[in-house]
């Protein structure tokens, strides 16, 4: 009888072992991004800048936007294993919430194309960049422009995502309430950086700061949804 159930007893514990390795990448996602994020290769020089500026600012961003893009592409790769548990839970909850369908989905894909964008993006810069002192100033500034591209894609999957994650949070009490409105507050702040279209530039155009707090609620978020559900009982 013994030997029948305990490899029933096995197979259990590693799938009830599985959402716990799941909620624990989202912790390991935190960091990487942090870490993509502030070792990229930062304010580029202004548009107009001579050739000269463009240069020492390949030269001096090398590494760093080499190390910024490989922790981007490390953190977007966690988050789909995350991410792929936050839609199960998700899901689960909506179902229990009248007009909340298909938030879960919206929810998933918007967090998978905002993380892709924004290794895509950090990729390019580090491209622009991966000559150094050698780079051409001409390809290094067309390249560091034609990333503001990625950057907006991103803002729109993370607020796609943070959005119904809020709504969905708030309505079903999914996560803790105070997530969703931190949810809520990082989706208003990345459909600001929308307006760096309208304002005619994405170079130093004001509403791309609205990108950090954004960027900001995203990790909170994800730090917070990670531990409580590493520690729920559902997990356990």
């Amino acid at each position: 009888m013994t030997t029948r159930t305990q490899p029933r007893t096995h197979v259990l514990d590693a799938a009830v072992g599985r959402p716990r390795l799941l909620a624990l990448s989202g912790a390991a996602f935190v960091p990487l991004f942090l870490v993509g994020w502030f070792a990229s290769a930062g304010v580029t020089p202004h548009y107009t800048a001579s050739d000269q500026d463009w240069t020492d600012w390949a030269h001096d961003a090398k590494w760093n936007g080499r190390i910024s893009a490989f922790a981007m592409l490390l953190a977007a790769f966690v988050f789909l294993y995350f991410m792929s548990m936050v839609r199960a839970r998700l899901g689960s909850a909506e179902s229990l919430a009248r007009g909340s369908a298909q938030l879960s989905r919206v929810a998933f894909f918007g967090a998978a194309t905002g993380s892709a964008a924004m290794a895509m993006a950090l990729i390019m810069m580090a491209a622009a960049s991966s000559e150094g002192a050698n780079a051409d100033p001409v390809v290094t500034r067309a390249i560091t422009t034609g990333a503001a591209g990625p950057y907006l894609i991103a803002a729109m999957g993370f607020a796609a995502f943070l959005l119904a994650t809020g709504v969905l949070t708030l309505r079903t009490r999914v996560f803790a309430r105070w997530t969703g409105i931190v949810a809520l507050v990082g989706a208003a702040s990345f459909l600001i950086t929308f307006l760096t279209i309208v304002d005619g530039t994405t170079d130093g155009s004001p509403f791309g700061y609205g990108f950090f707090p954004g960027a900001l609620a995203l990790v909170t978020w994800t730090a917070a949804t990670s531990v409580a559900t590493y520690r729920s009982p559902l997990s356990t």
